[in-house]
């Protein structure tokens, strides 16, 4: 009999669904809960910023979900994130389970997310993507994140550094979410001039009017400069693959390495990162990452596309990059015993 696996994680563009499809590729049935009640840009705004404002639409959401899964016994239990997901409801799922293994998993740091601080004595293993919270908190162990297999060139498991045959289409690329500091640093990183792919995407059309309007927070930034429709995957990888150079701008607050950073090295592009944590990594190679400032004022974006026209595109990931691969990341977090060869307790 295949062991049951309980999967309870927010829909984050699709890879919650490629999640799943591996640990089916694994061995495991999965039943799958999306952590949050509703995935509208007004809720998962008010989840991050206001969670208590939405305890009622919680509550009885999960009292939907426990009833769902009522009377099934599961070997495994992971929560990726627990932003939303209440206390009470994973108490009584843990008493319905007393014999799975509890798995934490968080791709954002414990200072974005308050409640993963409510929730982390519940689970037997806790993996975080955020060094400095691994660095403070002996109950973390360092995961980073993972890439799936849409950014793969082929060769992945061959690494080359042998150059690119021909120019790629674009000089930089840049797909993301518009929030913080973005809009400066990739203007500051793409100047005038510059061969640049750049797809900035907001939740909705209110929400863009609210930061540009009410709060000011994107004032500079004009309406045909935003998109609405986020890109395909395979859309996105194959952007990768026609740039030069992928630039990954974090969010504030957090330390952990974002998908980008392994979608766009898995597909041989040039890695341009305002992570400075990224120098404690083993695939760290600055002839394929180069670290630019996080204040927009401090880059010199003429200089900075000098310094990546300098620079060779290699062909293909860096070498045992496949350690970073959904598969191995999969593996990782239900090993009956931890692997600790990313638990590196990492400080600034």
């Amino acid at each position: 009999m295949r062991p049951r696996a309980l999967l309870i994680t927010p829909s984050f563009f699709g890879y919650e669904k490629d999640i799943v499809a591996e640990f089916e590729r694994q061995g495991f049935d999965v039943t799958l809960i999306d952590e949050r009640p509703s995935n509208s840009s007004l809720v998962r705004a008010a989840i991050r910023w206001s969670r208590q404002s939405l305890k009622y639409l919680i509550d009885r959401y999960y009292l939907e979900q426990h009833r769902r899964i009522e009377g099934l016994a599961f070997d495994t239990v992971v929560v990726v994130k627990g932003e939303a997901v209440p206390r009470w409801f994973l108490e009584a799922l843990r008493s319905q389970t007393s014999q799975a293994r509890w798995i934490y998993y968080t791709f954002d740091s414990i200072a974005n997310n308050p409640n993963s601080v409510e929730i982390l004595d519940l689970f037997d293993v806790r993996f975080s993507f955020d060094p400095n919270d691994v660095a403070q908190r002996a109950d973390l162990t360092y995961l980073p994140l993972f890439y799936t297999s849409d950014f793969e060139t082929g060769g992945v498991r061959q690494p080359s550094s042998r150059p690119a045959t021909r120019r790629p289409r674009w000089d930089v690329c840049f797909v993301g979410t518009l929030h913080s500091d973005r809009y400066p640093i990739v203007s500051a990183a793409c100047p005038e001039g510059a061969d640049a792919f750049v797809h900035l995407f907001v939740q909705a059309r209110w929400y863009f009017a609210v930061t540009k309007y009410v709060t000011r927070e994107h004032t500079n930034v004009s309406w045909s400069q935003v998109s609405t429709t986020s890109l395909p995957r395979d859309v996105i990888a194959a952007r990768f693959r026609e740039s030069h150079a992928v630039l990954d701008i974090p969010r504030t607050d957090q330390a952990g390495l974002t998908m980008r950073t392994f979608e766009t090295l898995a597909t041989g592009a040039i890695l341009v990162t305002t992570n400075q944590f990224i120098r404690h990594e083993p695939f760290y190679d600055p002839s394929r990452v180069v670290l630019i400032e996080r204040d927009a004022d401090g880059i010199d974006g003429a200089k900075l596309q000098e310094q990546l026209a300098a620079l060779t595109r290699p062909v293909g990931p860096p070498a045992n990059f496949d350690d970073y691969s959904l598969a191995n990341w999969v593996s990782r977090l239900t090993s009956d015993t931890v692997v600790e060869r990313f638990d590196r307790r990492l400080v600034s």
